[in-house]
């Protein structure tokens, strides 16, 4: 299983366009959570790297990260934007390269809504898996800015209405400790 690959192939056609939006882009909200709720110094992924700012601006701010992304193209952005970062294929809902327990912290930012319904649970297990005992998740997603669930270029959102995102999250085992 994988990202739902019309995803994976807007991505791949589009990797530079959305590689350079990406990178102008200082999502300050996301870092100042990030900043506040991470174990500073501890293992991190970046579940849905793209273009690898996010890997980037954690590292520099004190957290060993990992980037992992379903999208080739997307990931040969990311290393040729920042060498000295380390990243890898890899997607959910199985994140299968990665072995339990590897991390104690864990970003996955616009990414879960990637991920097909029926995948979703599997999705959040792979996110418990990953984590340390006591490790963060902080996970973002958006809707379709379309009328479906599918937008023009292919990409899947699939609607997961916040208050099924948190029983989600709670049945892999995550307590949800912050929701806006």
């Amino acid at each position: 299983m994988a990202v739902d690959p019309l995803t994976i192939k807007a991505y791949n056609d589009r990797a530079s366009e959305f590689s350079m939006r990406y990178r102008a882009l200082a999502p300050t909200d996301l870092q100042e959570m990030a900043g506040a709720f991470f174990h500073q110094g501890e293992p991190t992924a970046d579940i849905g790297c793209g273009s690898g700012r996010d890997a980037a601006w954690l590292r520099d701010h004190g957290f060993p990260t990992v980037g992992y992304d379903a999208s080739p193209e997307m990931l040969a952005h990311a290393r040729a934007a920042y060498p000295n970062l380390e990243f890898h294929l890899d997607s959910l809902p199985d994140l299968a390269t990665i072995s339990p327990g590897s991390y104690s912290n864990v970003l996955c930012c616009a990414v879960l809504m990637h991920i097909r319904r029926e995948d979703l649970i599997t999705a959040a297990l792979a996110l418990a898996r990953v984590l340390k005992p006591g490790g963060r998740l902080l996970l973002t997603y958006r809707h379709s800015q379309g009328q479906d669930e599918r937008e023009p270029d292919g990409r899947l959102f699939t609607a997961i209405p916040s208050g099924k995102l948190i029983l989600l999250l709670e049945s892999a085992g995550f307590r949800v400790v912050m929701s806006t």
